[in-house]
Order: C-alpha cells, then structure tokens, then sequence
C-alpha cells in the first residue's frame, strides 16, 4: 500500500492498495468543505488515476459539507465590484465534476458521515454511491437563498428525477440513509468501509448509462456559474452568507 499526500494540498491524501485508488479529503477544521486550492488538489488526483477503480471518500464523520462558508463570504464580497470573477471562480469548480464523469476508471462515491451542497455533485458524479448508515444528506443551498453549483441539481435531476431533486434543493432538513434509499439517491449501504468492503458491495451492481448527461454537463456548468455569480450579487443572500459566517465563528 502507497500512501501519498497531494502535492498542492496535503488535505488530500491518496492511497494505492492494489487495484483500488482512494482519494481521502482530509481536513478536520471543516468537516472537509471545499475551496479552491482543495478541489483542484481533487481535480489533480483525479485525472491522474487512468485505470481501475478510484474511490472518493472523506474523513473526519463527512464526506463534504460542501462549499466552504469562508470562500462563499468571499465571493459574496467579490460580486459587489466583479461578477465575472465569482462566475470564472464558481466555473472551475465544476472540473472536479467534468473529470469523474469522463473518468476511464470506475469511479465510487464512499459516503460516511455529512454530505452537503456541492459535496453532493462530487458524489453523484461518480458511478456509484455507497454510504454508511451514519449518513446524513443536505442541501445547504436553500438555506443561504443560492442556486447550486458544480452541477448538483443536473445530477440529482439525473439520480432521483425533477420532482425529488427540486424537493431535495428547497429542502433544509437533513436526510438520513433510509429515505435517501428510499428516493435511489444510494446505491447501497456499506458496512466494511476498506477496500475488500467496496469490492463486495459494487460485485452485483449494474452501470447506469450516462449519456445524455455527458452530453450538456458543460454547458450547464457553464450557465449555472453565471446564475450562480448572479445570486451572490442579491442582499439578501449576502445577508444570509454573514449571518452564517458569525454564527460559525461563536
């Protein structure tokens, strides 16, 4: 077994076990929330694995909670004098998403503990998503009054459907595994959460065709970051964003 932090950014760790490569986000700060330097650390990693299968999981009780409040209060403060700098910054978030679903390998989503916002789009984006029954799904956007971004409300329309995916982003109450089971958001549970575990869970699992998400994912990256950059500019969303940032710093 390697072990190996990544160059860019030491929390993400990769592992080398035999067939398997683990990318581990890894920051106990933040319940691994993402900014820049960490998603393309991610996006690195990624496109550095060709074959076999890769599997995305996270430490610390949560995969990711998603975008970071400290780089949303950033932007928020960004889109008052540029709001093609939020829109290029919220763009190059969505690569991650453009490399695990043209990734040659067989990508697994390995969910144990928070999953939220755009941590979401991360695991929807690979080809199957285990969890562990401590995990808890949440939207995280409508509680801030933001559309989504790195394409979650594409991949969850493409997971769940219209309906359950519109319910899911207006939502603000976390899920739990039996309902997220119950809408398909999961491909199945995982009790062994090593490399033999993942092995014995996907054995009986079929592929999902992807293709007509392939085929405008970037393109609707490309307009969600503009709407997205957009929402920042409304005050109240700006409001909501400090609100979010003070009460994180209690």
């Amino acid at each position: 077994m390697h072990v190996s932090e990544s160059v860019s950014d030491p929390r993400v760790v990769t592992i080398q076990e035999k067939d398997q490569t683990w990318i581990i986000l890894d920051d106990p700060t933040s319940l691994n929330a993402l900014d820049a330097p960490l998603v393309r650390a991610l996006a690195k990693e990624i496109e550095s694995v060709k074959t076999g299968t890769l599997v995305i999981t996270g430490r610390n009780g949560a995969f990711s909670s998603g975008g970071s409040l400290k780089v949303l209060s950033e932007l928020s403060e960004l889109s008052k004098t540029d709001v093609l700098g939020v829109e290029s910054i919220v763009r190059e978030g969505g690569n991650v998403i453009e490399d695990l679903l043209f990734s040659s390998a067989t990508t697994i989503a390995l969910i144990d503990g928070a999953c939220a916002g755009a941590g979401i789009a991360i695991a929807l984006a690979c080809d199957y998503q285990l969890a562990t029954h401590r995990t808890r799904f949440s939207s995280a956007y409508a509680s801030l009054n933001l559309p989504t971004d790195f394409g979650t409300y594409e991949l969850l329309k493409e997971r769940i459907g219209e309906e359950e995916a519109t319910k899911f982003i207006k939502n603000t109450d976390l899920m739990g595994i039996t309902r997220a089971q119950e809408i398909g958001l999961v491909d199945g549970l995982i009790e062994r959460t090593d490399r033999k575990g993942v092995k014995k869970a996907i054995k009986d699992l079929k592929p999902r065709s992807r293709k007509a998400l392939l085929k405008h994912i970037s393109a609707n990256l490309d307009s969600e970051a503009a709407v997205f950059a957009r929402a920042m500019t409304n005050p109240r969303t700006q409001i909501k964003i400090e609100k979010a940032v003070r009460k994180l710093k209690k």
